[in-house]
C-alpha cells in the first residue's frame, strides 16, 4: 500500500515538471514575401544586385516578421512540435539568401 501511495504522489510530482506547449494560432509558415529594404541597400552597398525579401507572417489577425514567431513559438530549438519543425526548416533556408516562395516538398 505504501509504494502504491508513494508511487501516485511522484506521479503527480512529475506532472507539475513538463511544461505546457505554447498556444499555436492557426497560421501559414508561408506567409507572404515583402522586401526587406534595409538588407536591399545593405546588400546593394557590396555591389550585389536585386532585391532582398523578408517573410511576414499574419498571425491572429495580425502581421509578424517570420523570425518574431519564431521566437516567440518556438523558444526550444530540441521541440517535438510539428509547426516549430518546420519553421526552423524554412529558417535555414530563408537565412542564406533571404526568403524565397521555393521551397521543399513538406513544407
Amino acid at each position: 500500500m505504501l509504494r502504491l501511495i508513494s508511487l501516485a504522489a511522484a506521479g503527480l510530482l512529475l506532472s507539475g515538471c513538463f511544461e505546457k506547449e505554447a498556444e499555436f494560432p492557426a497560421v501559414d509558415l508561408h506567409g507572404r514575401l515583402v522586401v526587406d529594404q534595409e538588407m536591399t541597400t545593405s546588400r546593394q552597398a557590396q555591389g550585389i544586385q536585386g532585391e532582398y525579401f523578408k517573410r511576414v507572417l499574419s498571425v491572429n489577425g495580425q502581421d509578424m516578421d517570420f523570425n518574431a514567431f519564431v521566437k516567440q513559438y518556438c523558444p526550444d530549438t530540441n521541440t517535438r512540435n510539428e509547426i516549430c519543425i518546420k519553421a526552423f526548416r524554412i529558417k535555414k533556408i530563408d537565412d542564406v539568401s533571404g526568403a524565397t516562395r521555393f521551397l521543399p516538398n513538406g513544407l
